[in-house]
C-alpha cells in the first residue's frame, strides 16, 4: 500500500520532501501537488520509472514526457540552443505555468523524448515542487496523474482512485482549486508555436512574444 504524506502547499516540510526525493532517487513514483495540479514525478534520467508512469497513465509511450526544474539554470542545462522567444518567454513567465519544448540536449534519454528531438521543460512557481525538484537533484517528470485522455483530478483522494495501484508515495497538498495543466509553447524552431493553451493565455503571450502562431 502507497504512503500518503499530507503538507502544507505554503509551507512544506522538508521532512516529507525529503523522502519524496528519496523515493525518486529509487526509481519509485510520486505524486505531488503543483501550482497548476497533481503530478506523477519520477527520476526523468531512469528510463524503467519513465515507462512505470507511461503505464500507471496508460499512454502511449510514443508521447514525450514533461519535466520540472528548480532554476532556469537547470532547465539551459537540458538543451544545447536557446532562442530569443525563449529566453523571453523564461523571463516573462518563469516561474510559474509555462511549459517550453526546447531542442534536446545528446544527452537527454530518449524515455523522455520519445525521438521528438525536444524536451518540454518548466520551472513551477510553487515552492514544494522547487524544493523536491532540488533535493532529488534531477529533472523530475511532470505529467498530469490521470489516465491518458480522462479527467485531471484535484485531489490526492480522487488521483488514488483514477489510477489505482502502481504509485510508491502520495504527497497531498488538499483540493487544488484551478487543477488546470500548464501552457506549452514550442521554442525550438525560429518561430515559437502555441501548443497547448493552459492556465496562460495566448493573449498573454503575445504581449510578450508577438510572433507566436497558435
Amino acid at each position: 500500500m502507497a504512503l500518503r504524506l499530507s503538507v502544507d502547499m505554503d509551507e512544506p516540510a522538508d521532512r516529507a520532501l525529503v523522502l519524496a526525493a528519496e523515493v525518486i532517487q529509487a526509481g519509485g513514483v510520486v505524486v505531488y501537488p503543483t501550482d497548476t495540479l497533481y503530478g506523477l514525478g519520477v527520476n526523468a534520467w531512469n528510463t524503467a520509472a519513465v515507462h512505470r508512469v507511461q503505464a500507471i497513465k496508460r499512454r502511449p509511450e510514443t508521447k514525450p514526457v514533461l519535466v520540472i526544474v528548480h532554476t532556469s539554470r537547470a532547465a539551459l542545462e537540458l538543451t544545447d540552443e536557446v532562442t530569443e522567444a525563449g529566453r523571453s518567454l523564461m523571463a516573462s513567465f518563469w516561474p510559474g505555468p509555462l511549459t517550453l519544448l526546447f531542442r534536446s540536449g545528446l544527452h537527454v534519454p530518449e524515455a523522455v523524448t520519445r525521438g521528438s528531438g525536444k524536451i518540454g521543460v518548466r520551472v513551477p512557481s510553487n515552492r514544494l515542487c522547487l524544493r523536491l525538484s532540488e533535493l532529488a537533484g534531477c529533472p523530475v517528470t511532470s505529467t498530469s496523474a490521470n489516465i491518458s485522455g480522462e479527467a485531471v483530478p484535484g485531489s490526492v483522494q480522487e488521483v488514488e482512485r483514477a489510477l489505482g495501484p502502481g504509485v510508491d508515495l502520495f504527497i497531498d497538498g488538499g483540493a487544488l482549486l484551478r487543477p488546470l495543466p500548464s501552457t506549452i509553447v514550442d521554442v525550438s524552431g525560429s518561430v515559437p508555436l502555441l501548443v497547448r493553451e493552459g492556465v496562460i493565455s495566448y493573449e498573454e503571450l503575445k504581449r510578450v512574444v508577438s510572433n507566436i502562431l497558435r
